[in-house]
């Protein structure tokens, strides 16, 4: 198996729009640290804009210390702060599944979108 396809991650936040996008795989072993940088762009966005932030997730996959991170960057977006775009292979039920999971912790709203 080629590790580098598979260890694939993009994370791009647009502090203009405030639009974060989190696609590929997310399975390191250090979340806390890897996805700081975000959540403080995200805080930083919400002191200085009035607009919501909107999260775009389209993962294949993600392990459970990248959900706990997940839903400390999704709570950030409560109190009508933003929303999810819920991204997920069609033919993949588990990462739909997976989503609705989070969204039964949060009080943001989620749109499923299917590709």
């Amino acid at each position: 198996m080629d590790m580098d396809n598979f260890d694939q991650l993009t994370v791009s936040f647009d502090e203009e729009t405030g639009n974060l996008r989190i696609a590929g795989i997310s399975m390191m072993e250090d979340s806390l640290g890897f996805y700081a940088e975000t959540k403080n762009k995200i805080d930083n966005y919400l002191l200085s804009h009035s607009c919501l932030v909107t999260v775009e997730f389209e993962l294949t996959y993600f392990n459970s210390s990248s959900a706990k991170q997940f839903i400390q960057i999704l709570s950030r977006l409560e109190n009508n702060r933003g929303s999810v775009l819920w991204k997920y292979p069609k033919d993949n039920t588990i990462m739909k599944d997976r989503g609705k999971e989070l969204e039964i912790l949060l009080e943001v709203p989620f749109k499923f979108i299917p590709i």
